[in-house]
């Protein structure tokens, strides 16, 4: 009971202290350090599982010790340090706070003061302590050793004695107040009176225990209570079980989001919910969780429209333009999510569409003597005009007729008078009526049926000079008309002029019009007609009305040389810029850089032979070196060629050799030679480096006298070789 008293004291004192300074001081030894300030002692701690930081409202927490200086590891080891962890707030500032109140080891557990061992430090952005956090918390070095000391010492079990029925009574006033009935429960244990000699008192032990008690949900108060009871042994045999009470450890109760992903819409009110479940972290670090997925009412997300993400929707029926919208909202994260995909917008009106025939000509089939009107559809938003469709039949068919005078009778066309044969020839014009209002579709056209008048394209086959309809694909040819004069030579009475006779236009695609920054194309056509057998071009390489946009093709993502180059070691690399490599519909390339690319290595160049390069070489650690006609060796400053590698004819340099005899002279007298051997010396001749063998020279040793035999005394009678010194060779 003493040690849950002190528990408490200590918890309270933590609760009740204002937050300390945002940096816990360094206990350090001074000469006129007081002894509380010698015996101070700053211990490494951190959690043994994430568990969260509350506000103002502790939190139960487990730590594992790291070592402590002065403090033998034997008491330290399998010892789990308890207590409580908050967050606090200071003139705007958000402090952590950690105390340390008790030991444990197994079911073992020793107060360590009053005071515990404390910690604060800077918790701003911080929601929960973890393992790989340590916190340093200071304290008594004395009352931290004692409390270990205590959980290292073997427990003895105390003989306990049943109260006097008085005292018992004392014990169990106040029992209905609302406090824990474990605590009031609680009896201490006290020797009663001195029994008899020859009966010996039972042994009483009373237990505090969570074992078979479950941990009591309290949504009102959001706190999840660990209950606990009462148990009483005699002689060790469980003599009265209590019943499970709610204890001093509670949990706070927190919402979780994560675990509900699917939030709640209702599109009527253009608001969506998060929803969440509710749990709490017990002592060990284990989550639970107490509740199903809840919507949150206070944290409403605003759903709103977004035209950006839908095309406009075009309702030629009722003649609008009506803008789409999806309907977004950004949820808790701040990601951006669809709550209905593309629909009529609620915020921008549907826009008029307008279909006019004053941007279209008429379509007119001569041969049928009708003439087709046709018009395009526009609308206008933000000041632009846009065209939702190109021109079109409306249906509205007019006949042609045939028009010589007006209705005061006088004629639309002047009549060609002919003075020499006295010949009047009428003239009239094709004419539709639309909407109550004429309108002619053809110049002033001789009438040749009853004057002689005969038409001819003699003269009129320049189709530079025709009439190109490009929007309702086809070309007007040209006529002029004439009489016969009484010489038989033609007299042509109109200049050239429209005919009735079309060419139909041949479309070719002949190139694009490319739009690079936006990765697309206009096809550029090119129009012509056959005239008589012969093509000629209308109109080259030009947009169409209506052509579509070609977008481009992402072929590959490529890395390409920047034309520089990087040497690492002797290895050269030519640098590269990362680039997506578009196809445009002319499969024509399009390149848009992106990044640094993967460098390339440069092959090396081939040496004599072509087995070994430049880079090869290097890496020998030899010198590539020209030796003329376009061939280049690997020089190495050594006598021979390194392994893999061979000589390339005599490409070396030299160094002189001076050779000389190695045998011994004489120096007379008995058992000696009567005269002294004559030593022989050359030096062999140096060269730099070319294709040269080494310089020779030959030297010689004879024997000078012949008081004995010259074998006697092993000298050479002929000449030896004497070879320059190899210092460099030339290897391929």
């Amino acid at each position: 009971m003493r040690r849950k008293v002190l528990a408490v004291c200590a918890l309270l004192t933590f609760l009740s202290s204002p937050a300390w300074s945002q940096t816990s001081p360094t206990p350090t030894t001074q000469p006129n350090a007081t002894p509380a300030q010698q015996d101070m002692i700053a211990i490494p701690v951190w959690p043994t599982a994430a568990v969260p930081l509350p506000d103002s409202q502790p939190a139960p927490v487990s730590f594992a010790m790291g070592k402590i200086d002065g403090i033998s590891p034997e008491l330290v080891s399998g010892v789990t340090a308890k207590g409580y962890a908050r967050k606090v707030s200071v003139e705007g500032q958000s402090v952590g706070q950690v105390l340390v109140t008790t030991v444990a080891r197994g079911d073992r557990e020793e107060i360590i003061s009053t005071d515990g061992l404390s910690a604060q430090f800077d918790a701003k952005g911080a929601n929960q302590l973890f393992p790989e956090k340590t916190v340093e918390v200071q304290g008594s070095k004395t009352a931290l050793v004692a409390a270990l000391e205590r959980l290292a010492t073997p427990k003895k079990e105390a003989a306990k004695t049943e109260l006097p029925k008085d005292e018992k009574a004392q014990n169990a006033v106040g029992a209905s107040q609302p406090k824990n009935d474990l605590a009031a429960g609680y009896q201490s244990p006290t020797v009663s009176a001195t029994p008899a000699p020859e009966q010996k008192d039972p042994v009483t032990d009373n237990r505090v225990t969570t074992e078979g008690c479950s941990v009591r949900v309290d949504m009102t108060q959001e706190l999840a209570i660990q209950q606990s009871k009462l148990q009483t042994f005699t002689d060790g045999t469980l003599t009265t079980d209590g019943s499970c009470t709610d204890s001093d450890t509670k949990f706070p109760i927190k919402r979780s989001y994560a675990t509900c992903p699917i939030d709640i819409l209702d599109l009527a009110k253009l608001q969506a919910w998060p929803q969440y479940t509710l749990y709490y972290v017990d002592t060990a670090g284990e989550t639970h969780t107490v509740s199903e997925c809840a919507k949150d009412g206070d944290s409403p997300y605003m759903i709103v429209e977004d035209e950006s993400q839908c095309p406009i929707s075009l309702d030629f029926a009722n003649a609008k333009a009506v803008p789409q919208a999806a309907l977004i909202y950004t949820n808790r994260n701040n990601a951006p999510v669809q709550a209905r995909g593309c629909a009529d917008s609620t915020k921008s009106a549907a826009i008029p569409m307008t279909e006019s025939v004053l941007n279209c000509p008429l379509r007119n089939d001569f041969a049928a003597s009708k003439s087709y009107e046709r018009s395009m559809w526009t609308y206008t938003r933000n000041g632009l005009t846009y065209q939702a469709a190109p021109c079109g039949d409306t249906g509205r068919v007019f006949s042609h007729e045939t028009v010589y005078a007006d209705l005061a009778g006088a004629y639309i066309c002047t009549p060609i008078t002919n003075m020499t044969t006295k010949t009047v020839i009428l003239q009239s014009r094709k004419r539709v009526t639309i909407d109550d209002v004429p309108q002619f579709i053809t110049d002033c056209t001789p009438d040749t049926s009853t004057k002689g008048i005969f038409s001819t394209t003699d003269g009129c086959m320049d189709p530079s000079k025709w009439t190109h309809d490009i929007a309702n694909s086809v070309s007007y040819g040209q006529e002029r008309f004439w009489y016969a004069k009484a010489d038989g030579s033609r007299e042509y009475v109109t200049q050239c002029q429209n005919s009735t006779v079309t060419y139909p236009h041949s479309v070719t695609i002949t190139g694009y019009q490319y739009h690079d920054d936006q990765r697309w194309a206009y096809p550029l056509s090119t129009i012509t007609i056959s005239v008589n057998g012969t093509p000629y071009t209308v109109a080259s390489s030009g947009i169409l009305a209506g052509a579509p946009q070609i977008p481009y093709v992402l072929d590959s993502t490529q890395s390409i040389p920047d034309g520089t180059t990087t040497n690492e070691g002797c290895q050269t690399y030519q640098n590269t810029v990362l680039t997506d490599i578009y196809k445009r519909p002319d499969d024509t390339i399009y390149s848009v850089p992106k990044g640094v690319g993967t460098p390339i290595a440069v092959p090396g160049t081939p040496l004599a032979g072509g087995t070994h390069t430049d880079v090869s070489c290097c890496n020998a650690g030899g010198t590539v070196t020209a030796v003329g006609g376009g061939v280049s060796i690997c020089r190495f400053s050594q006598p021979f060629c390194p392994s893999g590698w061979s000589a390339y004819q005599n490409w070396m340099t030299t160094g002189i050799n001076t050779c000389q005899t190695t045998q011994g002279s004489c120096s007379g007298g008995d058992g000696g030679c009567s005269m002294p051997l004559v030593c022989s010396s050359c030096t062999a001749p140096a060269h730099g480096f070319s294709n040269s063998a080494p310089g020779t020279c030959s030297y010689a040793t004879q024997y000078s006298g012949s008081s004995w035999d010259s074998s006697y005394y092993g000298c050479d009678t002929g000449t030896r070789l004497c070879s320059a010194t190899i210092l460099e060779i030339g290897c391929r």
